[in-house]
């Protein structure tokens, strides 16, 4: 297998796992501001923001990880 295609599975798997930990962040913690106010609360911009700016995140390190590998191993 091609060293800047692991490095790039490696990444995403590394993406991955940092988007899901976010996401699971920000689900408790609208959980409970929704318990807190006793009603069904939505995502507010603060954290569509944190979301957005992990999956960019996420996507950088995918290919930073590829290029990476490349110029490390390859």
């Amino acid at each position: 297998m091609n060293i800047a295609l692991k490095g790039l599975l490696i990444g995403a798997a590394v993406a991955a796992v940092l988007i899901i930990f976010e996401y699971l962040a920000i689900t408790r913690e609208v959980a409970e501001r929704s318990k807190r106010v006793a009603k069904k609360v939505e995502w507010d911009s603060n954290q569509i923001s944190r979301m957005r700016s992990m999956m960019t995140f996420g996507f950088g390190i995918t290919v930073g990880g590829a290029v990476l590998a490349w110029w490390v191993w390859g």
